[in-house]
């Protein structure tokens, strides 16, 4: 190790020594019964008190503190003041064993230390306790909280020190003994930030040799830094928020009761501590969380669990969740958010490799969950995609225990959510007055809030490479993923782009011959799209069931692309484009469609009110088979259908051809002219 590296590491430890004093003797300081114990006097160092008190009654003391190994600064520092040994760091994890068979006994005078702030896990821990119980040696145990240590180890305990949460009293005599003299006077009427000071926060100037002026100003800035990062003053509101559904509802009660509990109005202990939001990706988890906080007027903490394990080693992993759980402390009233948390595992699913490490894992993080129990002023709100997959101890009462489903916005709540990310732009008067939010919303429909904001960014973009404002076009192009290239070269021969036009146009045609009269319909193209697909019909449909008529009606529209091609090119011109994109393709949906009704929902012809897979089939060839001609059946309906309606089928297929791209009013207007 380099002199300068060394050195450094030198002043960072002296700073953490000298917050750990600080913090020492406030705790003996402000406790009566303390002081009645080590029998200090007016005139007597209260720390060597303590040092004698330990060295002459050998005592098992558990020291209660937030500072990261305090335990061990601590008998570092009673040394001084005591005859004692290098002291022994008894092993708190799993990469060590107590041996205490094989150990020659160690000299009553050598202190043993044993760390619980990473783990309560601790290999051959009968044999430990028992170790210590027949040893005479002073012992102590570091915790965040009493209630971390194993039960094993709390009866060995004779006494508990609890260390204060640092504040701007601790920090100024920390800043007095590092630089030399007093914090100097802050001209800022708001000295909040000094209530905030980690030990972090003053190494690097010490380690400088900046002057206290300079330090000071460092430390200010820095803190004040971090407090900004945990203001979400720029969250939506509530009532800014669209598409929650019951989540609305849930996080209205919850800020009620969270401001009520900081008016003093009601006890903390009478507020959800925890819930769980559970939704697929996009549908505003996050931003429902930091609404929560910006509402209550609360700090907010956000953490991911995947980002917690991108860590190198179990240790490391810990520290990063103990941290996480301990700015929330730090910053009370806060909410913690804690995204992707099905990331850490279900203990009852885990299994071969890493299956110890992902328990010790999700054991800490229970843990912190309950070291909140004490600590009523911080929610803790996670999120997944995933519900299923989080472990049940997770969910129990006291922890994240009211589950609350985000689910996709309707149509009308994705109308106002392009009104939300557009309003920037009208207010800015770049916005175009042909924008249609509701069409927007219809066209979207299925889709996220977040896709929203991503189709909203991307139609700025095009709006600016124009020098215009933002018109529906550029809404729409987003939407439908068309290419942002400026080439208006047609990528496709005439030929091609006529039959691509009948395959569409057939599909639009079969929705307009349905008892809605295509009114579902929001818009259709064939321009080419940025992931490799031609030809797309948007439609909204908000129906929560169906009959089998609907599923018939569905499978027509499928089958329909195809029976265009047949009328207008005949049965050896037809393409292979109904079967193109896998799983997607017009005829891989239409059998989906086709099982489901059958085999699934009581809606088959027989009626048969089962619910089976093509892989639990007994006779698997003869079903399918079944399936194959009912599907043969439907597809010749749909292509007398088309046939019959040829005229419409061409004039919707010549309008494609022509301007490629149609909305609801264009096919309203054609629908209305059409003959019949």
């Amino acid at each position: 190790m380099s002199t300068s590296i060394r050195n450094q590491a030198m002043i960072d430890h002296r700073v953490y020594r000298t917050w750990l004093e600080v913090l020492f003797r406030d705790a003996l300081a402000g406790n009566e019964t303390w002081k009645q114990r080590i029998q200090v006097k007016p005139d007597q160092d209260i720390v060597e008190r303590f040092a004698k008190f330990v060295e002459r009654i050998v005592p098992v003391v558990a020291i209660e503190s937030s500072l990261p190994y305090a335990e061990h600064l601590l008998i570092e520092l009673i040394r001084e003041h005591a005859g004692f040994k290098t002291p022994a760091f008894l092993p708190a994890l799993t990469s060590g064993y107590w041996q205490a068979g094989q150990s020659k006994p160690m000299d009553a005078r050598t202190p043993l230390v044993l760390s619980f702030q990473e783990s309560a896990h601790i290999e051959n821990s009968l044999q430990l306790v028992h170790a210590i119980e027949v040893s005479d040696n002073p012992v102590l145990i570091g915790c965040d909280r009493l209630g971390q240590v194993p039960l094993e180890f709390q009866r060995l305990i004779d006494l508990t020190l609890t260390l204060p949460v640092a504040g701007a009293q601790h920090f100024e005599r920390v800043f007095e003994a590092l630089f030399g003299e007093p914090l100097p006077a802050d001209a800022s009427e708001d000295v909040r930030w000094r209530n905030f000071v980690l030990p972090t926060d003053v190494q690097p100037p010490l380690r400088l040799g900046r002057s206290a002026a300079d330090a000071a100003r460092y430390i200010r800035g820095r803190v004040q830094e971090r407090l900004s990062r945990l203001e979400v003053s720029d969250a939506p509101a509530l009532d800014e928020l669209h598409g929650l559904g019951a989540a609305r509802q849930i996080a209205l009660d919850l800020v009620k009761d969270i401001r009520h509990a900081l008016d003093g109005r009601i006890d903390w202990d009478e507020v959800d501590r925890g819930m769980l939001l559970a939704g697929p990706p996009g549908t505003g988890k996050t931003t429902l969380a930091m609404s929560i906080a910006r509402e209550c007027g609360v700090k907010f903490i956000a953490a991911s669990a995947s980002t917690w394990q991108a860590v190198n080693g179990l240790g490391e992993h810990l520290a990063q969740i103990r941290t996480t759980f301990e700015e929330a402390r730090r910053f009370a009233p806060s909410i913690l958010f804690i995204d992707e948390l099905d990331s850490i595992g279900n203990r009852e699913t885990l299994d071969g490799h890493g299956q110890t490490y992902q328990a010790t894992v999700i054991n800490y993080l229970l843990e912190q969950l309950d070291g909140f129990s004490d600590r009523g002023d911080i929610v803790v709100i996670g999120a997944t995609n995933y519900p299923e997959a989080i472990d049940p101890a997770l969910r129990r009462a006291g922890r994240l225990d009211q589950l609350v489903e985000v689910g996709y916005p309707t149509i009308r709540a994705l109308a106002k959510i392009y009104a939300y990310h557009l309003r920037r732009y009208r207010a800015a008067g770049s916005l175009a007055a042909d924008i249609d939010c509701e069409a927007l919303a219809q066209i979207s429909f299925g889709l996220t809030g977040a896709d929203v904001e991503f189709f909203v960014r991307g139609a700025a973009r095009r709006a600016r490479k124009r020098s215009d404002s933002i018109h529906q076009d550029d809404l729409v192009a987003e939407i439908m993923r068309r290419p942002r290239s400026e080439n208006r070269d047609e990528p496709f021969d005439a030929e091609t782009i006529h039959r691509l036009a009948v395959h569409e146009a057939g599909h639009v045609v079969m929705r307009l011959l349905g008892k809605n009269h295509g009114s579902e319909i929001s818009y259709v193209t064939i321009a080419p799209r940025s992931d490799g697909r031609i030809g797309y019909t948007a439609t909204f449909d908000e129906r929560v069931s169906m009959t089998r008529e609907d599923y018939l009606h569905e499978i027509r529209i499928l089958l329909a692309g195809r029976a265009a091609e047949r009328v207008m090119f005949g049965a050896d011109g037809v393409s292979d484009m109904a079967g193109k994109y896998a799983d997607e393709s017009d005829l891989a949906r239409s059998m989906q469609y086709l099982q489901h009704m059958t085999l699934k929902s009581g809606l088959g012809r027989e009626g048969r009110l089962t619910w089976l897979t093509p892989d639990s089939l007994i006779d698997r060839d003869s079903e399918i088979g079944a399936l194959e001609h009912t599907l043969a059946g439907i597809a010749a309906e749909t292509h007398e259908a088309i046939s019959n309606n040829r005229v419409l089928l061409e004039t919707v297929a010549g309008e494609l051809v022509k301007r490629q791209e149609l909305d609801r009013d264009d096919l309203a207007r054609i629908g209305a002219a059409a003959p019949g």
